[in-house]
C-alpha cells in the first residue's frame, strides 16, 4: 500500500472535515433556523472545533463566528445566508480541480491552506505604487491577534491589505500610522481577487503630511464592491475610502456617511465620537471596513489637522 505524503493526508483530512460540515449545515436547514435563536454558543463552536481538528482552520473561524450573528430583525435570513455560503464554499472545494486558478486559490486560503511567504514573494504579483495607509485595526483570533492595515494605490488607486498575527507573549511590530504614504513594491497572494499583500521592496521611509488618499463617492465604492464580490462571493469585509463626505443621521437616530450627490453608508458600532470630533458637521475624506453589517470607520482626514485615527 502506497504511503500517503503530509500533504496528501492533510487534504484528505480536509474533504472529510467538509464533508461532515455538508452534513451538519443540512442538518441545520432541516431543523429549522427557529432552534437557532435559542441554541447554546456550543453548537457553532462544537461544529468549528471539528474543522480545526481536520486542518481547516480558516473555515472553522468562520463558522464559530455565526454565534455572533445579531439576534436583531431579519437575523434569519442573514444566518440562512451564511450557511449558504459555507457550503458553496463546500461545493467549491470538492470541485477544485476544474475551477480556475484564482478562484482555486481563493478556495484553499477560504478554507485554510497556507502560502508560504517565500512562495509569495518569489511569484506573486507584484505591483509597485505610492501606497497610503487607509486605516489600522487589531482583532482578536482566539489566542492570537490579527492586525488588518489596509492600503490604498495613489496612482493605480488599488486597495492592498497587510496582514500579520501575533501570539499572546508576543510584541507587535509598530504599524505605521495613518495617513502615512511611501513607495513600494507589494507582492499579492494568489486569490480571484488579490487584496492580501506582502512589502516585497521598499523604496522610501514613511512619509506624512496634508491631504488624503484618493477617494470615491458612496455609488462609485459600491460599484467597485460589487465587482469584487463577484470575484469572492466570500468575501466579509473590503476597504473603502470615501472624499467629501458629511455625517447624517436618519429618522431612527442611525448615523451615516453621505457624500455631495446624497448617497450614503450606514457607519457599524458605536457613535465614533472621535470621528463626530473631526468632522465638525464638515465634509472629510473617511477610510475604513465595509462589511455586511456596515461601515467600520477607521481613519478621518481633516484639512487643518491631517489623518485622525478612530
Amino acid at each position: 500500500m502506497r504511503d500517503l505524503g503530509t500533504g496528501e493526508r492533510r487534504g484528505r483530512r480536509v474533504d472529510d472535515g467538509l464533508a461532515e460540515l455538508d452534513r451538519w449545515l443540512r442538518d441545520q436547514v432541516a431543523h429549522g433556523l427557529a432552534r437557532a435563536e435559542r441554541a447554546p454558543y456550543r453548537l457553532w463552536d462544537d461544529a468549528a472545533r471539528r474543522l480545526v481538528d481536520a486542518q481547516a482552520g480558516a473555515l472553522a473561524g468562520r463558522v464559530r463566528a455565526l454565534a455572533g450573528v445579531p439576534r436583531e430583525p431579519g437575523w434569519p435570513g442573514r444566518l440562512l445566508a451564511e450557511y449558504a455560503l459555507l457550503r458553496l464554499l463546500v461545493r467549491a472545494h470538492r470541485r477544485r480541480d476544474g475551477l480556475p486558478a484564482g478562484l482555486r486559490g481563493t478556495v484553499r486560503a477560504r478554507v485554510g491552506f497556507p502560502v508560504a511567504r517565500d512562495d509569495v514573494l518569489r511569484g506573486g504579483e507584484r505591483v509597485r505604487d505610492r501606497w497610503w495607509v487607509a486605516g489600522t485595526r487589531d482583532t482578536a483570533q482566539d489566542v492570537l491577534t490579527a492586525r488588518r492595515v489596509w492600503l490604498r494605490g495613489e496612482r493605480t488607486g488599488r486597495p492592498a491589505l497587510l496582514l500579520t498575527f501575533t501570539g499572546p507573549n508576543d510584541a507587535p511590530e509598530p504599524a505605521p500610522p495613518a495617513g502615512a504614504r511611501f513607495e513600494a513594491e507589494l507582492a499579492f497572494y494568489p486569490g480571484a481577487l488579490p487584496l492580501r499583500a506582502l512589502v516585497a521592496e521598499r523604496f522610501t521611509a514613511d512619509e506624512t503630511g496634508p491631504g488624503a488618499p484618493p477617494g470615491t463617492g458612496v455609488r462609485e465604492f459600491l460599484d467597485e464592491h460589487a465587482a469584487a464580490v463577484a470575484r469572492d462571493p466570500w468575501l466579509d469585509r473590503y476597504p473603502v475610502t470615501l472624499s467629501g463626505v458629511r455625517l447624517a443621521r436618519d429618522a431612527a437616530g442611525g448615523l451615516f456617511a453621505a457624500d455631495g450627490p446624497g448617497d450614503a453608508l450606514p457607519l457599524r458600532g458605536p457613535v465614533p465620537w472621535t470621528l463626530l470630533a473631526v468632522a465638525g458637521g464638515e465634509r472629510v475624506a473617511l477610510a475604513g471596513e465595509w462589511t455586511p453589517r456596515g461601515l467600520r470607520p477607521l481613519t478621518a482626514w481633516h484639512p487643518a489637522e491631517g489623518a485622525v485615527p478612530l
